[in-house]
């Protein structure tokens, strides 16, 4: 994934000045401006690469959770699928929490969406709920 030529791309301001870095959005958000104390951010974000363009949109809130709210592919094969991949290993790069699709994006294609969460691609709390918690995996140190 990391030889592939991939553009995120936010509607976002403060997402956009920011690269989308959690540590400096929440100093924005959290400033001598009137935001709310649980602020959340909605943005419309593109995915370019070599396989198409995706879109989305999501729900960044204050806490560093994220929330997929709606989603439109690059390419429709379930098992390989750039877009929650890039925007999986991107939040947790910039300090965000593994992404979540809403629920009712779950119910719309349960299928779908529980093979990235059995990969660990997207977290669900729908799923945790559904079929208990995930085992965590441990990180083995290096020596």
């Amino acid at each position: 994934m990391d030889d592939l030529d991939i553009t995120i791309d936010f509607t976002d301001v403060t997402l956009s000045q920011t690269n989308g870095i959690y540590s400096e959005v929440k100093k924005i958000m959290e400033s001598e401006f009137p935001y709310p104390k649980n602020w959340v951010i909605k943005t419309d974000i593109t995915i370019d690469s070599e396989f198409g363009m995706g879109e989305m949109t999501l729900n960044f809130y204050f806490d560093g959770r994220i929330y997929i709210i709606n989603y439109i592919p690059s390419v429709g094969d379930v098992f390989y699928n750039p877009d929650l991949q890039v925007i999986s290993q991107w939040s947790q790069e910039n300090g965000w929490k593994i992404p979540q699709p809403s629920e009712d994006l779950i119910k719309d294609n349960k299928e779908f969406w529980k093979h990235f969460y059995d990969t660990l691609i997207i977290d669900s709390d729908y799923f945790d709920e559904k079929y208990g918690k995930r085992p965590q995996i441990e990180q083995e140190d290096e020596k």
